[in-house]
């Protein structure tokens, strides 16, 4: 059964109609009137399928020529795709050999066979336009430019196709996402919250608790509950805060209209840049400055009170300096010192700068 796309009739029509209103309209060649059909059907009609179809309808309507399309295989055969000549079917060497693939025309008995190459490597096959009747010497050359026409316009057309694949599974990940990550992620911060509250609830039971008897030199179990129960708290709290500032860069990164704007799309509030912003990361990269032996000061001149409001997207511009610590932990270097040692400090600060950028 000959190979078709749904739309073929309405394409095989388009072609008719264009074809009659340019003999109509112009004194232009029939190899001339068939390219802008061509050309204008081809982005007309997106999908590679309907393409296929213009390509041997064009020839076959506009200069009375059947043709067919064969498309490389996997394992580098040729399958029929398209044709307006059914009956003369011809089926290929399989493979095509080396030497005929770098031909411009292949002949098989009364079949004219055009390679249509890959634009990016032009050894690369992707298939063949056969003409199903012997041509003249300026058909010939018309169908090798015509051909080369069909090897880039396929190759954008594939190229697109795999970009829409690209994003409609980039798009179904980030739903995903939505659903598997981020909506957990609000259940674990719950958890959080209900583990502090037990901590609490355990510590001031303990406080409860009557004195215990205990020698000289002993310690009050309850004291030591209590510093257990400190610990736990504060071992909470770090993981609390990590936890946090994960979450922050997961669900500012991972937003859906990232993906769908194709862009960053930026979730703009006021933000106190010091308490928000720059202390939180400071604070979660101070034992890994400190590891590395690097210093953690605060500029001296720097107004403690002053906490200047921003207007930014609080996720991105946490990651920023966050990512400006990261590189501070892994390159900073040591230098000389007025006492004769060597030293690795990292100063921070702010300050409020008017009209810093002409606004």
């Amino acid at each position: 059964m000959c190979p078709s796309s749904p739309a073929s009739k309405e394409i095989r029509a388009r072609i008719i109609e264009k074809f009659e209103h340019l003999q109509g309209e112009t004194l232009a060649s029939s190899y001339a009137q068939a390219l802008n059909i061509f050309f204008d059907l081809s982005l007309e009609y997106e999908s590679l399928e309907d393409f296929k179809s213009l390509c041997v309808f064009v020839p076959d309507i506009c200069l009375s020529i059947p043709s067919s399309l064969y498309m490389m295989g996997k394992k580098g055969d040729l399958w029929l795709h398209r044709t307006t000549n059914p009956r003369k079917v011809f089926l290929f060497p399989e493979p095509i050999s080396p030497d005929s693939a770098s031909l411009s025309v292949l002949r098989y008995g009364d079949c004219w066979a055009f390679p249509i190459r890959h634009t990016q490597t032009g050894n690369r096959i992707l298939g063949l336009l056969c003409l199903h009747r012997s041509l003249s010497q300026e058909e010939e050359a018309f169908f090798i430019v015509y051909a080369s026409r069909i090897a880039k316009i396929i190759d954008a057309k594939e190229a697109a196709s795999s970009n829409q694949h690209r994003l409609t599974f980039i798009n179904t990940l980030i739903r995903d996402i939505g659903h598997n990550v981020i909506v957990p992620n609000m259940h674990f911060k719950l958890l959080f919250l209900q583990m502090g509250k037990q901590i609490v609830q355990l510590e001031r039971k303990v406080e409860n608790l009557p004195p215990f008897k205990y020698g000289d030199h002993g310690m009050d179990p309850r004291q030591e509950i209590l510093f257990g129960i400190a610990n736990l708290r504060n071992q909470l709290s770090i993981i609390s805060m990590q936890f946090q500032q994960a979450s922050l860069f997961l669900e500012s990164l991972l937003r859906r209209e990232h993906f769908e704007k194709g862009n960053y799309a930026l979730l703009l509030r006021p933000c106190n840049f010091r308490s928000q912003i720059l202390e939180p990361q400071i604070e979660r990269f101070r034992p890994l400055l400190l590891d590395q032996g690097i210093r953690v000061e605060m500029d001296p001149e720097v107004c403690v009170d002053e906490d200047i409001v921003l207007e930014a997207d609080l996720g991105l511009i946490s990651q920023a300096f966050a990512n400006l610590l990261s590189n501070a932990v892994k390159y900073t270097k040591a230098v000389p010192t007025p006492w004769g040692t060597s030293s690795k400090t990292l100063h921070y600060g702010w300050k409020s700068v008017a009209n810093a950028f002409g606004l």
